[in-house]
């Protein structure tokens, strides 16, 4: 067994999940148009994703132990080459005719699919290097983590040079007989080749709850323990502010600030600042606790994320960005190294209900992002200009607005003054999407703060050890 292959392994895994969100992601508004989607359609397609993730996390944290991590990895590969195969080519297997409805529900499967495999990626990396490391969890679980934001500057920058016309000088041309931005999803296919390729031939250890000994029964009890659904009902909260906002922050910078690739370079640029803070956590865990790094974590989230929803410039972007960047750096992987830590005998369970609980958050917050932007965008019209929304709205069987029609927007002379109030419109409705989420880490700051000074008051942070089963080695460092 080699335990540099099997982390490497890992981290491209992750660096797959990562290209499936940001590379989506940015092209998100162009499945949009090319489908006639509404903002909430939109929302609700990136939203099949974590729903996705959060089934295969479910099933995973169940079966991992009774298959292995390596076979989980094995239907991770399936899932990523399965889902994005069908999203790309839609209308190829479909059919050119169909309506709107249809591929709605085709691609919202497909993204499922796709999500899934982040979800098996998740069931099988995480317990695996609990396993490897189990005195530094927090640390190596925000090691490997860093390679998500790895993941997301890989994909931002193949976005911008693919999707804004930096390596093409014609935006619209096709590649190979694709749309550009189906050949920029197609991307994927190559990392999850690659982290395949490694699976072929690798042996992985059992899990550290198999290997102590802990019986399935103690797993279980594990997860009824009050604590456990607290720190579960935080990952939410977490979950939501980190990826809910990092999936829509292309098409809200796109929309609020002057500049068209602003989105997917701040998603680039707190990308960057993630993988550097992750690859740091150790020595920032010991002096603060995790628990103090998430209090801090959740204070700056919140701040950044209020103000990034008033940036109107590229340089109130990247600023705003800092604080909001500096906030979610810690969430994700901290969560988990702190659940594994304090509840080591619910082994994968708990560490796939963790993931679990965060997908479904984000899977919602997505939607709700998306209702959000639709809302107030119709009322910021009907404000402005009653006759232009009659034009320009998406009516329900009932006749009521329910969101602006981006092509009958498009079609409005760029420049005139209907286009100009349509675009205010949705700038305010994007905006409005940050502000409402940037509530979320300030009540985490309040919730972590208390568990922080209970924590104190009972002599600080402590994690929970298991010791192997006898004769079996504790895998502790990497050669």
């Amino acid at each position: 067994m080699n335990n540099r292959r099997l982390f490497v392994c890992s981290c491209i895994a992750l660096v797959t999940s990562a290209f499936t969100f940001s590379l989506h992601g940015d092209v998100l508004q162009n499945i949009g148009r090319a489908f006639d989607f509404t903002q909430e359609q939109n929302g609700a397609i990136g939203q099949a994703i974590f729903w996705g993730m959060a089934a295969a996390m479910l099933v995973g944290g169940f079966v991992c132990d009774l298959i292995g991590m390596r076979s989980v990895l094995f239907l991770a590969l399936a899932s990523h080459l399965a889902g994005v195969i069908g999203i790309v080519f839609c209308k190829e297997l479909l059919g050119g005719s169909l309506g709107t409805s249809s591929y709605f529900r085709w691609l919202w499967a497909c993204g499922f699919i796709m999500g899934s495999g982040n979800g098996w990626v998740e069931v099988g990396i995480n317990p695996l290097v609990a396993t490897l490391y189990p005195r530094e969890k927090t640390h190596y679980l925000n090691v490997l983590h860093a390679w998500w934001p790895g993941g997301l500057i890989l994909g931002g920058l193949i976005a911008v040079f693919v999707m804004h016309g930096w390596l093409f000088k014609q935006p619209d041309r096709l590649v190979l007989g694709l749309s550009l931005w189906q050949a920029t999803l197609l991307i994927i296919v190559i990392p999850a080749c690659i982290y395949g390729w490694m699976l072929v031939g690798s042996s992985f250890p059992p899990t550290e709850r198999v290997s102590a000994g802990v019986s399935t029964g103690q797993m279980f009890r594990e997860t009824l323990r009050p604590m456990f659904w607290l720190w579960a009902f935080c990952m939410l909260l977490t979950a939501a502010t980190e990826l809910g906002p990092q999936k829509w922050q292309n098409s809200v910078l796109e929309s609020t600030t002057s500049m068209k690739e602003a989105g997917t370079l701040v998603l680039v640029y707190t990308a960057g600042l993630m993988f550097i803070l992750r690859n740091f956590a150790g020595p920032i865990a010991h002096r603060l606790s995790p628990i103090g790094m998430l209090t801090a974590s959740a204070a700056f989230a919140a701040v950044g994320l209020y103000l990034l929803s008033y940036a109107t410039t590229a340089t109130t972007a990247f600023g705003y960005a800092t604080l909001y960047g500096l906030g979610i750096a810690y969430f994700w992987p901290t969560m988990l190294g702190v659940a594994s830590e304090r509840f080591p005998k619910g082994g994968a369970l708990i560490l796939a209900l963790m993931g679990t609980a965060g997908n479904i958050s984000i899977g919602f917050a997505l939607e709700q992002m998306g209702r959000i932007v639709d809302v107030y965008s119709v009322k910021q019209v009907e404000e402005t200009d009653p006759a232009l929304g009659r034009k320009i709205f998406k009516n329900n069987a009932d006749g009521r607005p329910i969101a602006l029609d981006e092509r009958k927007v498009d079609e409005l002379p760029p420049g005139s003054h209907d286009r100009q109030i349509a675009d205010q419109a949705k700038r305010v409705g994007f905006s409005m999407a940050f502000r409402w989420v940037s509530l979320l880490p300030l009540a985490l700051v309040f919730i972590f703060g208390a568990i922080a000074i209970s924590d104190r008051l009972r002599g600080g942070y402590q994690a929970v050890h298991i010791a192997p089963a006898p004769g079996t080695p504790e895998l502790a460092a990497m050669p």
